[in-house]
């Protein structure tokens, strides 16, 4: 208590001195040196008061040093030394729970720039705007090493932190294109996620090689593609440093590199992928190379060289679909893995392990970007806590982004469409497989001649839960398309029972057209198909006359055992006709009508009748 008794009496004998008054604000918490007493209230000195630069103090610049305030001349006793100028600062106009203190380099009023910056970027983000920032001017009264607090008063602070000026949109200029008719058109734009360009400075473009040679290119802004109209190519960006050929680096203005210095990339690469950071100027080129195949390594597999864990992709060209998946059953504990092409895993053969791809992330981050780990600081390894029955692992190999989603299935996805009007989900599509896949029969038609569209739901009715075509990232193939100008599937082969599978791990869907479904069996010695019509108004397909006998027959579609249908395994008579299944067991009734209901509308399972 002496320390405080000390400070308590330099108070009182600064009181009798006339020369303080009480301040009329709260108790403070920040002394020069932290104490374990009660504090005593802040005292004023009569004249004594802080005040703000009248202008906006731009922080945009290289000195250490920045003045902010200045503080009144007063006359003080002899042996009294003001020390300890600091501000307590919040957003000006808020309740000051969010604060911070700043202290001075000087008692002149200079802070430091680095703090001042830290401050507004904190409290507003690095826009390069005027901030108003409210100060609490507060320092130390010391005679003979005792101190007292004392209150300055409150002033208004407008800064403007250190910060580029962002474009809200970038081009890229020359490349595959004309120089003069790129920057007029700009046909080539940086992507961006819409945010505040001070909170996501990152633009990123993918775009294709030059035909022939190498490939040549700038970036720009709205203002300098409009100064190329005007003869003055100054504005665009290049390398900082005038190496063409880098992959990374700082970017800056022509005006202020003193020449072109473009970025180039060499013959040979079919697609170039460009990621620049506005906020530091800095940049990334990436010549892109897609192969045929990659396959994950790890996870529920072995970490060696057998491919035997291929990711699916669709029938497209690589470069007009880059996305790769693969789905993988969940281990109940924690999984690692990565992936890689063909040269990757062959490597690993040869225990060469950086040329897998890791997250450049962390390795528990269920989506982010990736890269070789030969440009990685480690492994980088994807991990999962197997939790979840199965992951479905996407990676898109254009613009190096990947997802990985934890699944569960629905038992049932319901069709909706043109048939019915687009109103009654009632056909029916069932989970065959945990790992997503879902298959069923079909009938598409257009009564409307709206066109033979339809969508899938996970709950009936709910267009909050529908599959479109946008969802089938991993392609759609047999008889079944993209609708134009919507995300509606389309039928291509005409009305008809159609055989769907539509795989939600790897985001797929098929339609095979029902042309013949037949019956065959011991009734025509397993040599024919009894060919059965097919009843629009009933959703049945009919045979009259067929004959079929208790030695057993099945169902199959287009004269081929590829897509049957026979029954269940269970011995209960009521239930062999009522529950058929894929290559399922022959059914042993006996008829001559019979009719099949395929299509589920009127029940959770595929049934018929034997007369």
């Amino acid at each position: 208590m002496i320390i405080g008794m000390k400070k308590i009496s330099l108070y009182l004998s600064l009181v009798f001195a006339g020369l303080f008054t009480t301040a009329c604000h709260e108790d403070f918490e920040d002394w020069a040196q932290p104490q374990s007493f009660a504090e005593p209230k802040a005292i004023s000195i009569s004249g004594l008061t802080a005040s703000a630069l009248g202008t906006d103090i731009n922080l945009n610049t290289d000195a250490e040093a920045v003045k902010v305030l200045n503080l009144s001349q007063v006359a003080l006793p002899e042996g009294i030394v003001l020390e300890g100028l600091r501000m307590k600062v919040t957003p000006d106009g808020t309740d000051g729970s969010t604060s911070q203190q700043l202290n001075a380099l000087a008692a002149d009023g200079t802070f430091s720039r680095a703090d001042l910056q830290q401050a507004v970027v904190d409290f507003f983000g690095p826009r390069p705007t005027a901030r108003k920032i409210a100060a609490h001017v507060l320092l130390d009264g010391v005679v003979n090493g005792q101190a007292a607090l004392i209150d300055a008063g409150n002033i208004v602070l407008s800064l403007i932190p250190k910060a580029p000026v962002i474009a809200p949109a970038y081009y890229l200029i020359g490349g595959p294109n004309d120089w003069a008719a790129s920057a007029a058109s700009k046909p080539l734009k940086f992507q961006h996620s819409g945010k505040d360009v001070y909170e996501d400075p990152v633009f990123s473009i993918v775009f294709d090689a030059a035909a022939e040679g190498d490939t040549w290119f700038a970036i720009g802004d709205d203002e300098s593609c409009d100064a190329i109209g005007a003869g003055d190519w100054t504005k665009l960006f290049g390398i900082v440093g005038g190496d063409n050929e880098a992959k990374s680096g700082s970017l800056d203005y022509r005006y202020n590199l003193g020449g072109d210095n473009t970025f180039k990339v060499a013959a040979g690469a079919k697609k170039i992928k460009v990621v620049i950071n506005m906020l530091d100027r800095t940049f990334e080129v990436t010549p892109v190379s897609i192969s045929d195949a990659y396959y994950l390594i790890g996870g529920p597999g072995n970490w060696d060289s057998s491919k035997n864990q291929k990711f699916t992709h669709s029938d497209k060209d690589v470069f007009d679909d880059p996305v790769f998946t693969y789905v993988f059953e969940g281990s109940g504990s924690d999984m690692w893995f990565a992936f890689g092409d063909d040269e990757a895993i062959d490597a690993v053969g040869d225990n060469v392990w950086n040329k897998l791809f890791g997250t450049t992330g962390a390795s528990e981050d269920l989506s982010g970007t990736f890269k070789r780990r030969y440009d990685l600081d480690g492994d980088h390894s994807f991990h999962v806590d197997g939790t979840a029955k199965f992951y479905r692992f996407s990676v898109n190999m254009l613009t190096g982004e990947y997802t990985i989603t934890p699944l569960s299935f629905d038992p049932i996805i319901y069709f909706i469409g043109a048939t019915d009007g687009w109103a009654n989900p009632d056909q029916k599509l069932v989970l065959t497989d945990e790992s997503g896949i879902y298959t069923g029969y079909v009938y598409c038609a257009d009564p409307n001649g709206w066109g033979n569209c339809f969508k899938f739901q996970k709950v009936a009715g709910d267009w909050g839960t529908e599959i479109n075509t946008g969802h089938m990232t991993g392609g759609m193939t047999g008889g079944v398309g993209l609708h134009d100008g919507d995300t509606n599937f389309e039928i291509k082969d005409g009305e008809g029972v159609y055989y769907m599978t539509l795989n939600m791990g790897a985001m797929t869907l098929s339609a095979i057209k029902v042309e013949k479904m037949g019956i065959i069996g011991d009734f025509n010695g397993w040599g024919g198909d009894v060919e059965m019509t097919w009843n629009a108004t009933d959703y049945c397909f009919e045979a009259t006359g067929a004959g079929v006998n208790a030695n057993g027959w099945k169902f199959r579609v287009n004269a081929d055992w590829a897509i049957n249908l026979g029954s269940n395994d269970s011995t209960e008579p009521s239930a062999i006709l009522t529950d058929l299944v894929a290559n399922g067991k022959n059914i042993g009734v006996a008829g001559t009508t019979i009719k099949l209901y395929p299509t589920r509308k009127t029940s959770d399972k595929i049934y018929c009748t034997v007369e």
